[in-house]
């Protein structure tokens, strides 16, 4: 068989332009499959408020963008900004016990509601499965059940 170099060199520029086309996709969906997440605390007990003032306003950002917020949490703590225990459970997931230091007494009906979305109610899931979207706000805040 007769190999023409002409389309020998054909064959190696096409190849070469997908391979750099394969490559910009690569790097442009490595950089738009992140997302920035606010991870707001509010300590006082029962505020019942949503807004400022906060004690703890920590930005996440460029975690994945199919991050769960435990993901988040993990990456902020990582990173030095927060600190907090949890306990496992098999089914439900990470149940939030405390926040940079301050525990919700269970035995005083105390836990960490997790409120996110526009606006800002109380998530669905727990952190384990719930996935903020890129650019939201994530509150815990220190509450009581009756």
């Amino acid at each position: 068989a007769v190999v023409s170099t002409q389309s020998t060199g054909y064959y190696i520029t096409n190849n070469l332009r997908m391979y750099r086309s394969l490559t910009l996709l690569l790097v442009l969906t490595a950089f738009v499959a992140a997302k920035d997440v606010w991870i707001l605390v509010i300590d006082e007990l029962n505020a019942g408020r949503t807004g400022p003032p906060y004690d703890d306003k920590i930005l996440v950002g460029n975690v994945p963008a199919d991050a769960v917020l435990f993901d988040v949490m993990k990456e902020a703590e990582n990173n030095g900004d927060l600190s907090f225990g949890y306990t496992m459970h098999s089914k439900w997931g990470a149940y939030i016990t405390s926040i940079n230091g301050l525990e919700a007494d269970s035995s005083q009906k105390q836990y960490w509601q997790i409120l996110g979305g526009s606006n800002m109610t109380p998530t669905p899931l727990g952190a384990s499965s719930y996935v903020p979207s890129d650019g939201e706000k994530v509150l815990f805040r220190l509450v009581t059940w009756d």
